[in-house]
């Protein structure tokens, strides 16, 4: 008996979800297709009959990761409670619950380290992810400011990637409240 569009579909979406949360959490070079196959539920052998390749499979996983990334940001556009735009979005992503979680956090903060190695593809990929988180932060600058906007952007990743390297909570809680003491600097300046 064969599977309909449906389950394949959902098939699908079950491996996709796995390796987008496995290469934010392990990195791209660390996704194996069996133990991803396995996670999501299905066997190897089912692979090809949704991606073409490894290399397929890492670039889908990387648009599903960073589509879920964009969803959370819509999502926290339209419940942020009245705060400063900048402190509400330096407070999403600047806490110890993104840190810790990777596999569930923004997938720029999980691989920009590693991307440059990665095939262009998924830097192409990053790079859009960029302008577009730059963007949505140039929206709340006075002037639009593009060039500060990435100095935001750069921050936020900065700090999250030092926050996940360093061997001490407290450490990594100094680096995070430094960053968005930064950030909240910028909103104030913008707005002189």
């Amino acid at each position: 008996m064969g599977y309909s569009q449906a389950q394949k579909a959902e098939s699908k979406q079950r491996v996709l979800e796995t390796a987008s949360r496995q290469i934010r959490e392990n990195g791209i070079e660390a996704l194996g297709v069996a133990d991803c196959m396995r996670s999501a539920g299905l066997t190897h052998g089912a692979f090809y009959g949704h991606f073409s390749s490894r290399d397929a499979l890492i670039v889908e996983a990387l648009e599903y990761a960073v589509a879920q990334s964009q969803k959370r940001m819509i999502a926290f556009d339209e419940s942020f409670d009245g705060k400063a735009p900048l402190r509400a979005l330096g407070e999403f992503f600047l806490n110890a619950n993104h840190v810790g979680n990777p596999g569930a956090g923004c997938a720029l903060c999980a691989l920009a380290g590693e991307a440059r190695h990665a095939g262009p593809e998924v830097r192409e990929q990053l790079t859009r992810y960029v302008h577009a988180l730059a963007a949505r932060i140039a929206g709340t600058l006075a002037g639009r400011d593009e060039k500060m906007a990435l100095g935001i952007v750069a921050t936020i990743v900065g700090a999250i990637t030092l926050a996940r390297v360093v061997d001490t909570e407290e450490l990594a809680g100094s680096i995070l409240s430094g960053a968005l003491d930064l950030i909240v600097t910028q909103e104030r300046d913008s707005a002189s």
